[in-house]
């Protein structure tokens, strides 16, 4: 996808938000999962990307079922065994569906600890993140640990993917995101999703290095936080 297919799909992006944006909801938005409007809105995405959609997660749980029912295969990756399992217990699993267990390990990110998925250490997860246009990030909780996920997702993605991340009510969550589409704006576009527990959405325009320069309020967050 490239020139004004990308034009295109950024323009279906901004009607849709939009859309979803100016829904109501009623009754209380559920805490520790991903709830149903945006598990809604991530089937609406999907069905904006030329098929097959190929999904990948960081985390588990109701937007597992959601890509699985709205994409042709979903790849699941969770530091929980027991989470995963609990997943499992819900819904239906096709043959082309994946699940992996990858436990946080300690790595370094300009000289700040960070705790996150070693994708790198595992190729073959890696490769399947590389060939996803649909990538939603919802773990790990700490937004410490988060960012550095954003950060491998971003760089790793296939240019035309689409990359979702929540939680954005969190501010350290909300303000690393828009750093990092603002240092790279070259190569990504990005959204604010205003709805449920606050949404991302970065259209990965074009392949280049992903540049991180945190502030020092971030620096030092990472530290008190990791």
């Amino acid at each position: 996808m490239s020139g004004p297919d990308m034009d295109t799909l950024a323009g279906q992006i901004d009607r849709l938000i939009k859309q979803f944006e100016a829904r109501s909801v009623e009754g209380p938005v559920p805490e520790w999962i991903l709830p149903p409007l945006s598990c809604e809105f991530l089937d609406s995405l999907a069905a904006l990307l030329p098929a097959p959609v190929a999904a990948f997660e960081l985390g588990s749980g109701r937007s597992t079922h959601a890509l699985r029912r709205a994409c042709a295969e979903t790849v699941s990756v969770d530091d929980s065994a027991d989470w995963l399992r609990e997943t499992e217990t819900v819904g239906t699993k096709k043959e082309d569906d994946q699940t992996f267990v990858i436990p946080l390990r300690r790595r370094w990110n300009r000289l700040r600890p960070i705790e996150s998925f070693d994708l790198e250490g595992h190729p073959q997860i890696l490769d399947c993140l590389r060939r996803s246009n649909l990538i939603l990030i919802d773990s790990p909780p700490n937004p410490a640990k988060r960012e550095d996920a954003l950060f491998l997702t971003l760089q790793y993605a296939p240019v035309g993917a689409l990359i979702v991340i929540d939680d954005l009510e969190v501010r350290a969550v909300a303000r690393f995101s828009a750093r990092l589409a603002r240092q790279n704006g070259d190569a990504f576009r990005f959204w604010s999703v205003a709805i449920d527990h606050r949404l991302a959405v970065f259209l990965k325009m074009e392949s280049r290095r992903v540049r991180s320069f945190p502030s020092l309020r971030e620096f030092v967050g990472t530290w008190l936080r990791a």
